[in-house]
Order: structure tokens, then C-alpha cells, then sequence
């Protein structure tokens, strides 16, 4: 059973010639990119991440391992060293939302509406397997989660028009977080054969009754 709390990466669902801008070349690229990534998720959940070598991805993959490096610097980057085109999009999605949500909803409604109709969620469940194999991976996951929130508290802080995040939006990140990597994990844990996006609807349902049963004992 899954247990490391993290967020899924941003990985194109399709890398094909009408999904991939660029020339033949570039294209030919993220292909590569894609069968590396494929291969090495394929044997750390297979093997564990320790255990597995960089020439048993290049050997899967069929490539080289100067190939492999051409790529990526280490094993554990192949899962969390591409972040950051994913970090982009939910930047802007939820700096693109209407100025009328407020900060949870804002967020919720960019993740659910949005971001996670642009992940690969095959992806995201080699992902999350694989990262439970390894203490290493898990501390690259604690890593990753942290920079989520730092692009989610600066996107708010747009928002605002401040020019960094204040404590609120720190603190909105922080919790939006939480929700996001409760809803990842026990949708995985639970077969990931479900709508991932109605999982995440349904963790952020809960947040909600969580606020309510609050404010009412609190009155």
C-alpha cells in the first residue's frame, strides 16, 4: 500500500507528431524521453529503485546508457527531474481563474478543471508506486510536494498582486496540498480504476464538511 503523500508530475498524455510542437527532431526527442521514463518506472516497481541499474533502463529502453545520460543526470531524476513543465501549467491555470473565487476554490477548480485533464494518470500511477520503493524516492516526493506549494502560494500571491507569497497564501498552499496528496494516495491505494479528478473533488467535499462541523461547533 502506498503511503508517501506527494503530487503527481505533469507527463503529456500522448507524445505523438500532432501533440508534440517541433521539428522531427524534437519530436524524435520526447520519444526517447518517454520510453526512458516508461522503462525506468516499469522496473522500480518491478525490482525496487535501489536495485535497479541504469543499464537494465537503458537495456529496456533500447538506447545507450550515454543515451540515458543525455537525459537525465541520475536514476531518481527520471521520475521527479521534470516537474517543471507541470508546475507551469497550474501556475497559470490557477492564476487564470475568474477574480471572483476565492483562494481554495480558485485552486480547486484549476487542479480539477484543468490540470489533471492534462496529466498522463498511467504516469501517475507508475509514479506513486515506484516512489514507495525507495527512502530516497520518498524524500524526493517530500521535495516535490514542497515545490508544488511554492508555485501554488506564488500563484495566489499573483492574485493579490503581492510580490511574493505572504503567510495566507503559504498557508492555503499548505492545505490545498494536503488535500490534493490525500485524495492521490487513497485513490491509489485503493486500485487507481476510478476517476482521479472525482477523487480529488470528492477529498475537497470532505475539506469542505471539515470547515462546516468547525464553524458550527464553534457558534
Amino acid at each position: 500500500m502506498a503511503t508517501v503523500d506527494q503530487v503527481p508530475l505533469l507527463q503529456p498524455a500522448d507524445v505523438s507528431d500532432e501533440a508534440v510542437s517541433g521539428d522531427l527532431r524534437t519530436r524524435k526527442k520526447e520519444r526517447t524521453r518517454a520510453a526512458i521514463n516508461d522503462a525506468a518506472l516499469e522496473l522500480f516497481i518491478e525490482k525496487g529503485f535501489e536495485a535497479t541499474t541504469v543499464d537494465e533502463i537503458a537495456e529496456r529502453a533500447e538506447i545507450s546508457k550515454a543515451t540515458f545520460f543525455r537525459y537525465f543526470a541520475t536514476k531518481a531524476e527520471v521520475i521527479f527531474g521534470a516537474g517543471r513543465p507541470g508546475h507551469d501549467a497550474l501556475y497559470a491555470a490557477i492564476v487564470e481563474r475568474p477574480a471572483t473565487d476565492d483562494d481554495v476554490t480558485a485552486v480547486r477548480r484549476a487542479l480539477v478543471d484543468t490540470w489533471i485533464g492534462q496529466l498522463d494518470i498511467a504516469h501517475a500511477v507508475r509514479q506513486g508506486r515506484a516512489a514507495v520503493t525507495s527512502p530516497l524516492l520518498r524524500g524526493l516526493s517530500y521535495d516535490l510536494n514542497l515545490r508544488w506549494q511554492d508555485v501554488v502560494g506564488t500563484a495566489l500571491a499573483e492574485r493579490h498582486g503581492l510580490d511574493q507569497p505572504d503567510q495566507r497564501c503559504r498557508l492555503v498552499a499548505g492545505v490545498v496540498n494536503s488535500v490534493f496528496s490525500n485524495a492521490y494516495n487513497t485513490w491509489l491505494n485503493a486500485g487507481a480504476d476510478s476517476d482521479f479528478a472525482a477523487a480529488v473533488e470528492h477529498a475537497f467535499a470532505l475539506l469542505d464538511e471539515v470547515s462546516a462541523d468547525t464553524t458550527t461547533v464553534s457558534v
